[in-house]
């Protein structure tokens, strides 16, 4: 399709969403000439011009998704995706599945849907797979196990926490904290650039084919000096628009790079389901206290981190899972903002904010502190005998994902799935929120798609050029074939196409 062209969709229920009034507005169509939009009213078109019938198509903006790791989205696919297991002896019979590579990197495990209540080893890697180099990551990223081959090939210092031992003192090959990112990052590290550029181009194409045009992906572990390289890579994907997110403490690095953000999975603690997120009460383990979870950084360092972003004018992020990582990170912005927005016009932000008091929801209002929030935590998680009961209890379960308080509070919600977390989805998301375990914490329809488009740009920076339907925005569309905002479910509908700057990158139906 030529960029000048100019193209007439009428029959259509284009959405408009007004910021100030926080309300959307519904048309029977839209104007595309080139790249941007040139009108919500089919009518503007004048004579002669040629329509395009859209048969009553929902149009809206383009979706986003403020936090996806995609390398690892389109590499655990097929066989190296065990996010079906249910149990130890389908997790074995799964690793004697894994074809021989020399290095092999699997995982999406969740021991909290097995039948048996059994965990994970790396017993079934010394078998057949015992001469390669084996890594199994579990679904949340928190832990992995790897075969002895590939512990010795990593060769962390003893003093590296979160090496697993047995009772006598020796590794059983289970990584936790500190040993976990160690492991990931070399091995990660270790996979040739071929293998991980065509999973990376796997990734975009499933994201489009869901409508996700806007990617906001997590760069975790790699060298300094490497970072410009990868970003460019990624942005040789010509078909997505990027968001990347490097995660590290060095807002320093952002400027060089010329990003207006940093961090993302700048990690202040771990995950629920590896029990390494740091919380105020114990987590359960068969109905007893166990661990509270460990904080990765000092309250001093990240009060640098966050104090270096503000003076540079760089928006800054962490992952704060436990109630304790997010007082760390609110504790620390009031430090830096004196208890108010960025006088710099930053968009600080954190990342998943799922065990989060009352009163952390409010202040991270009154900051104008980000929230990239995952729905669909609550859809694989929550409820009556999930794994958030599981590990903490049936009271904390219900103040988890606060979604709808955090709308009332007047915080700023951004929709993301944490692919491979959970499925790079933004329709199952929307779906997620409007459908939360707890009634309390559900959003309306419109509230949830204002997630994952305007609130998602206004994080990504970009709310003056996409992220909305509106004269002169980039033409950044998606087309549905049901309506999620007059009764369809979003999970209901179905993606026609993706439109990015007026140029269809994904097609159901080839003739539109």
């Amino acid at each position: 399709m030529a960029l000048d062209t100019t193209l007439v969709l009428k029959n259509a229920r284009a959405y408009r969403y007004d910021p100030k009034a926080h309300t959307y507005f519904r048309h029977d169509g839209i104007i595309v000439e080139g790249a941007r939009i040139a009108s919500l009213d089919p009518a503007d078109a004048g004579a002669g011009v040629a329509a395009i019938d859209m048969g009553g198509a929902t149009i809206l903006p383009a979706f986003s998704d403020c936090h996806v790791h995609l390398t690892d989205t389109g590499y655990f696919t097929g066989v190296r995706n065990f996010g079906a297991v249910r149990s130890y002896e389908e997790f074995a019979s799964a690793v004697r599945g894994l074809p021989r590579e020399t290095y092999m990197l699997a995982g999406q495990y969740d021991e909290s849907a097995w039948r048996d209540k059994r965990t994970a080893d790396a017993a079934p890697l010394e078998g057949k797979l015992a001469d390669m180099y084996v890594m199994l990551v579990r679904i949340d990223g928190h832990s992995c196990v790897v075969n002895r081959k590939t512990l010795a090939w990593l060769n962390l210092p003893a003093e590296t926490t979160g090496i697993e031992k047995n009772a006598a003192g020796e590794p059983t090959g289970k990584l936790f904290l500190e040993a976990n990112w160690r492991a990931q990052s070399a091995f990660m590290a270790a996979l040739p650039q071929t293998v991980k550029r065509a999973a990376e181009a796997r990734a975009v194409e499933l994201a489009l084919s869901r409508g996700c045009l806007h990617l906001h992906a997590q760069f975790v572990g790699f060298a300094r000096e490497e970072y410009a390289a990868e970003i460019a890579a990624l942005r040789d994907l010509p078909k997505a628009k990027w968001y990347p997110k490097v995660c590290e403490t060095d807002p320093q690095l952002a400027k060089e790079l010329g990003l207006p953000f940093i961090g993302g999975d700048v990690f202040l603690d771990g995950s629920i389901g590896s029990c390494t997120a740091a919380v105020s009460e114990p987590f359960l383990s068969d109905g007893k206290a166990t661990g509270r979870g460990e904080l990765r950084y000092t309250d001093e360092r990240v009060f640098e981190y966050f104090s270096s972003a503000e003076a540079l004018g760089i928006s800054a992020g962490v992952h704060a899972i436990g109630d304790r990582a997010i007082e760390q990170a609110v504790s620390a912005w009031e430090r830096v903002l004196n208890g108010k927005p960025s006088e710099n016009g930053c968009r600080h932000f954190i990342e998943h904010f799922e065990i989060a008091r009352d009163d952390q929801i409010e202040r991270c209002a009154r900051l104008g502190i980000y929230l990239s929030m995952q729905p669909q935590f609550d859809l694989l998680w929550g409820g009556s005998g999930g794994m958030y009961e599981q590990r903490l209890g049936s009271e904390r379960m219900r103040g988890m994902n606060a979604l709808a308080r955090i709308e009332r509070a007047g915080g700023i919600l951004c929709g993301g799935d944490d692919s491979p977390v959970c499925d790079l989805n933004p329709l199952q998301g929307m779906q997620a929120a409007v459908s939360h375990h707890e009634a309390a914490e559900r959003l309306s329809p419109r509230a949830a798609l204002t997630m994952y488009t305007y609130n998602a740009a206004r994080l990504g920076h970009a709310e003056v050029r996409t992220g909305l339907l509106a004269e002169g925005y980039a033409a950044d569309l998606v087309m549905l074939d049901k309506d999620p905002l007059d009764g369809a479910a979003f999970n209901g509908c179905r993606v026609l196409s993706t439109w990015r700057d007026g140029e269809i990158v994904y097609a159901e139906d080839r003739s539109v």
